[in-house]
């Protein structure tokens, strides 16, 4: 399968994906018990993997529940698309807007923004982005926001200026980081989906490792 021929099978999962993570969203907020907030891209509505909870979100949202013992509820505000500036100008009015508390906020977001951007525009979108991140007890006393770096296999140089804040910028304002970079290296054989740039199940499980090493680093 050539790589063009496996963009459209992954351009096919974005609508059934978002119809799918919006039904559940809704059965999420009618539910009980601590709540999950995600903001991202299409790697959030799991756009690569088998179905949209075999991505990072649903492989997340289970591990969780393993570790802790009780249920979790996950709202996913991603978008296909997004980028760092969409992330802060849509998504986050929307989770100000949930009228409950949010206990986690996890963001992961800016591969998009490797492309068609310049490494000024970079800079200012994550600067932005971090500076309007929930900080850590905006909701009540523990609630914690995560901010990723980047994965590999995107361009080191914009990926480089986006990780420096992320690494820098977010702890000052309290955020927690999980460090994508460091978790996803090479070899790359059997981390990716057919289009050879969303990661596959497999390779969203590398995310994991690195998010819930430091929402639960025990």
């Amino acid at each position: 399968m050539t790589p063009w021929e496996g963009m459209r099978l992954t351009s096919a999962q974005v609508d059934p994906y978002r119809h799918e993570w919006e039904a559940a969203n809704r059965r999420a907020l009618d539910g009980e018990g601590p709540l999950l907030g995600v903001l991202g891209d299409s790697a959030a509505q799991g756009i690569g993997a088998p179905t949209p909870f075999e991505g990072w979100v649903g492989q997340l949202h289970r591990r969780l529940e393993v570790i802790d013992g009780h249920r979790w509820r996950v709202l996913n505000l991603s978008v296909s698309g997004a980028r760092a500036h969409t992330v802060m100008d849509e998504q986050l009015p929307r989770l100000w807007r949930v009228g409950q508390p949010v206990d986690l906020v996890v963001c992961a977001v800016g591969g998009n923004d490797m492309y068609r951007s310049t490494r000024r525009q970079v800079h200012e979108r994550f600067t932005r982005l971090l500076r309007a991140l929930p900080a850590p007890g905006t909701w009540h006393g523990d609630q914690r926001t995560i901010v990723t770096t980047l994965p590999q296999g995107l361009g080191r140089r914009r990926a480089g200026i986006a990780n420096d804040l992320v690494r820098t910028l977010g702890p000052q304002r309290g955020l927690e980081v999980a460090d994508l970079w460091a978790t996803t290296g090479p070899p790359w054989r059997g981390k990716y989906a057919e289009d050879m740039f969303h990661p596959n199940a497999l390779g969203y499980g590398h995310w994991v490792d690195a998010i819930l090493g430091t929402i639960r680093p025990d």
